[in-house]
């Protein structure tokens, strides 16, 4: 699995030190800082997005193994049970050679 990173929290982090000033006396967002904000927060979406489907493909994948695991125990549990019809087959004795015609 890829390494986590931590960009996207460290980038919203230094995003919210960027508007501390705004907190403190009224400011006016310039239109050039206002297209980069937006610019920042959309890049910050697309990469939680990201995240968020690596995410789900992982629950998702790590659902269906257990699912296939029950199943398989389940279908094991019935076939060991005194009663089943399920058989082994029977042993086949097979002569084993050295692969040149002789005897091992």
């Amino acid at each position: 699995m890829a390494k986590m990173s931590l960009h996207l929290s460290d980038s919203l982090n230094q995003l919210g030190q960027m508007l501390t000033p705004f907190e403190h006396e009224e400011r006016v967002l310039r239109p050039h800082d206002a297209r980069t904000l937006r610019r920042i927060l959309k890049e910050l979406g697309q990469e939680a997005r990201d995240i968020e489907n690596q995410l789900s493909a992982k629950l998702w994948n790590d659902q269906a193994r257990l699912e296939r695991f029950v199943d398989a125990e389940a279908i094991a549990s019935a076939a060991s049970q005194p009663g089943s019809n399920v058989r082994l087959f029977p042993v086949i004795p097979r002569p084993f050679t050295d692969g040149f015609g002789g005897q091992a």
